[in-house]
């Protein structure tokens, strides 16, 4: 049975944030506080965290950054809008910590990714992606949907030249690639019905990082090891 870790949530205090205080005990994971930009250090704590989780924004990483690296704690990174270079960023300290950061803190984004491997090969097949998600979605493409077109091309060699993003309403995500052939369809969909599964994927991902020597891990590892 995994012990009982004690975490940090970096934007707590936000949608996701409550979704991981929701679902940490269900994980073995027990939240002690937050990082904000009101609350920007561990020191105040009155207990060591094992690790922190990050669901804020990009431009509050470099402050999550220096606390873990300060305090010598692994980090998983569910923060969507990175640049290449703030991602370049999070690579370099994760040759001090263990840190997992993942587009999508989804294990069934794992499996669809892994059905699209079937893909690779095939001929006579355009790829188009069709993502959903609510009315107040920041980026688009959204960040999962830039991981599936991404790792689509890496996994089978082909890639997914059209992204079409619709944004409306409350829907939590939905995302969907269509292998167009002269006399088929092939879909592959993966739809998200409540923000508790990224927050219990991230919780997961705590208990199999804290494990882990430094290094810049995804979700698929985990699913490998």
């Amino acid at each position: 049975m995994s012990r009982t870790l004690k975490v940090v949530v970096a934007g707590l205090t936000g949608r996701m944030g409550q979704e991981v205080l929701r679902v940490a005990p269900q994980h073995a994971c027990q939240v002690i506080g937050g990082l904000s930009r009101t609350q920007s250090s561990l020191a105040a704590l009155s207990e060591r965290p094992d690790l922190v989780i990050d669901f804020s924004l990009p431009e509050f990483t470099p402050q999550v950054l220096r606390e873990c690296l300060s305090h010598k704690l692994a980090l998983v990174s569910g923060v969507t809008g990175y640049s290449t270079e703030e991602l370049q960023v999070l690579r370099q300290a994760s040759q001090e910590i263990p840190l997992l950061w993942s587009a999508n803190m989804s294990l069934g984004i794992q499996i669809m990714l892994r059905a699209l491997e079937a893909l690779r090969g095939t001929e006579g097949y355009d790829l188009a992606m069709e993502e959903i998600h609510h009315n107040q979605k920041r980026d688009a493409p959204s960040g999962t949907a830039k991981l599936i077109r991404d790792e689509t091309e890496k996994r089978t060699g082909r890639r997914i030249e059209q992204i079409h993003s619709l944004r409306g309403g409350g829907v939590v995500g939905v995302h969907r690639v269509l292998a167009l052939g002269p006399n088929e369809t092939l879909t592959f969909e993966h739809a998200a019905q409540d923000r508790g599964v990224f927050a219990s994927g991230a919780c997961r991902a705590a208990q199999w990082l804290v494990q882990q020597k430094p290094g810049f891990y995804s979700l698929g590892d985990l699913l490998r090891s």
